[in-house]
C-alpha cells in the first residue's frame, strides 16, 4: 500500500484531472487546488491518437465526442501548395484510428467533473506555498490547508503536485533553472469564423514566411495560431491583437489559406516555449505538466505529455516507486520530443517523408516503405516516441534518407 495518502494537486487542468482520477480509485485523498480559467479559449485542442485510450479509461470518450471534432489526422502544408497528409486509419492497425479536436474549455470541465466524481475535493483558492527553511520541502499556506483539513485530519499533504501550467510556481520558488530549446518562439492564438481546410477534421500545421501555424477545425469555428519568432511579432504591432490580425492580412501564405478569415475572439499569447525544467521532484514534491516542461505544439505532443505523465506519476506514487524515478522518465519523454521537433524546423523530416514516396515501385520497397512509415507513425502518434528502436529508425531517415534533396527548402524560418 503507497505511504502517500494525502495529496494536494495545484490546478485543475486535464493532468491534474487524469491524476486525480487515477488516485482515487486506489483510495488517496486528493484536493484540487484552483481559480476558474481566466481565458474563454486554451492552446491544447488537438488531441493524439494515444490519447484516446485514455479518455476511454477514464470513462469520458462518450462525453469528449458530442462536444468536439473527429480528427481522421494530419496535414503540412508548405508555401500553401505542397501538401503532406497522415491518414491516422493508414497506422498499424493496434493504434487508434481517430481522436479528436477539442474545444479546451469543455474538455477541462470533462475531466474535472470526472475528478469530482471520483471523489477529489476541489477548492477554489490560490495556493500559497512555503519552503521549509534551506531545505525543498515545502508546505502550503494555512488558509489552503484550513480550506481542506476534514480532508486530510488538518496535517499537511504527503505530496504536492505543482499542475498550475508554466507558471512553474515551484521552480519559481525554490530557483530551479529551466533548460532552453533552440527555438523561443511565441504563440499568438485565437478562434476565427472559417479557413480554407483540406479535410474538415484534420489538424493542419503550415509554414508561414517567419515560423508557421495550425489550423485546427472546431465545432463551428477554427483555432488558428502563429508560431513565430518574437522579433517578427513584436514588427507587427504593440499588442497581441495587432500583431495576430497584421500577421493574418499582410503574411503570403495566410492570404492563401483564411483570405476570408474573421477573428471571433480575443488574442491569446503564451511564450515560454522549448524549456524544460532540471529538476521535476523534491522531498514532497513534483512537477506534473506544463510546470515542468514545455517542448512545442507543432505535433500536439503538449496534452499527450501531460496525461501521460499524469499515469506514470500515479503509478509511481500508488507503487511506493522513488519520485525520481518518475522525473526520469518524463524528462527522457520531453527530450524525445526535442529530438523530433527538431527534424521538423530543420526541414529534415519533410524532406524524408518526400523522398520515401517518390521510391521506385519495386519488391524490396514495397517491403521497406510500410516497415519504416509503421515505425514513423508510431512515433508520432504518440505510442513510440520514446522507443529506442522507432527513433534510431527515424533519426537514421532524417540524417541519410534524403538522397540529393535539400532539407533547407522544408525549413522553418
Amino acid at each position: 500500500m503507497s505511504a502517500i495518502k494525502n495529496i494536494a494537486i495545484i490546478g485543475a487542468g486535464p493532468a491534474a484531472s487524469t491524476l486525480a482520477v487515477l488516485l482515487r480509485r486506489k483510495g488517496c485523498h486528493v484536493v484540487l487546488f484552483a481559480l476558474p480559467d481566466r481565458h474563454p479559449i486554451l492552446v491544447g485542442e488537438s488531441l493524439v491518437p494515444m490519447i484516446v485510450p485514455m479518455l476511454q479509461d477514464l470513462g469520458v470518450e462518450a462525453e469528449v465526442a458530442a462536444f468536439s471534432q473527429y480528427k481522421p489526422g494530419a496535414c503540412f502544408t508548405y508555401n500553401a501548395d505542397e501538401v503532406f497528409e497522415m491518414r491516422f486509419a493508414d497506422m498499424p492497425k493496434d493504434l487508434p484510428s481517430y481522436s479528436y479536436n477539442v474545444p479546451r474549455v469543455d474538455f477541462n470541465a470533462t475531466l474535472l467533473a470526472a475528478a469530482q466524481k471520483a471523489g477529489a475535493k476541489l477548492v477554489a483558492r490560490k495556493v500559497n506555498l512555503i519552503q521549509q527553511g534551506d531545505s525543498d520541502k515545502l508546505t502550503l499556506d494555512a488558509e489552503s490547508l484550513a480550506a481542506a483539513a476534514d480532508f486530510w485530519d488538518g496535517g499537511q499533504p504527503d505530496l504536492i503536485v505543482d499542475a498550475a501550467g508554466r507558471m512553474n510556481l515551484i521552480g519559481r520558488l525554490l530557483n530551479i533553472p529551466m533548460t532552453k530549446g533552440p527555438r523561443q518562439d511565441i504563440a499568438l492564438f485565437a478562434h476565427v469564423d472559417e479557413t480554407e481546410l483540406v479535410d474538415p477534421g484534420y489538424v493542419h500545421n503550415d509554414r508561414m514566411e517567419q515560423g508557421w501555424c495550425w489550423r485546427i477545425p472546431l465545432p463551428g469555428r477554427v483555432s488558428l495560431g502563429f508560431v513565430v519568432p518574437e522579433d517578427y511579432a513584436r514588427q507587427q504591432g504593440d499588442s497581441a491583437e495587432q500583431q495576430y490580425d497584421n500577421l493574418l492580412k499582410t503574411d503570403a501564405v495566410l492570404r492563401r489559406l483564411a483570405p476570408k478569415t474573421k477573428r471571433v475572439t480575443e488574442v491569446i499569447r503564451y511564450q515560454n516555449y522549448q524549456s524544460i525544467s532540471e529538476r521535476l521532484c523534491g522531498k514532497n514534491w513534483v512537477m506534473l505538466g506544463d510546470s515542468g516542461g514545455f517542448v512545442d505544439p507543432v505535433f500536439s505532443s503538449g496534452m499527450l505529455i501531460a496525461m501521460d505523465s499524469a499515469y506514470k506519476l500515479a503509478d509511481v506514487v500508488l507503487n511506493d516507486q522513488p519520485l525520481t524515478d518518475y522525473e526520469q522518465s518524463v524528462q527522457q519523454h520531453l527530450q524525445a520530443w526535442f529530438e523530433i521537433v527538431g527534424y521538423y524546423y530543420n526541414g529534415r523530416l519533410m524532406t524524408s517523408i518526400k523522398v520515401g514516396r517518390s521510391l521506385k515501385e519495386n519488391l524490396f520497397n514495397r517491403w521497406l516503405f510500410p516497415w519504416i512509415a509503421a515505425h514513423v507513425s508510431r512515433v508520432f502518434s504518440g505510442a513510440a516516441a520514446t522507443r529506442p528502436f522507432s527513433r534510431r529508425v527515424l533519426r537514421y531517415l532524417v540524417q541519410y534518407g534524403l538522397k540529393n534533396l535539400n532539407p533547407d527548402v522544408y525549413k522553418i524560418h
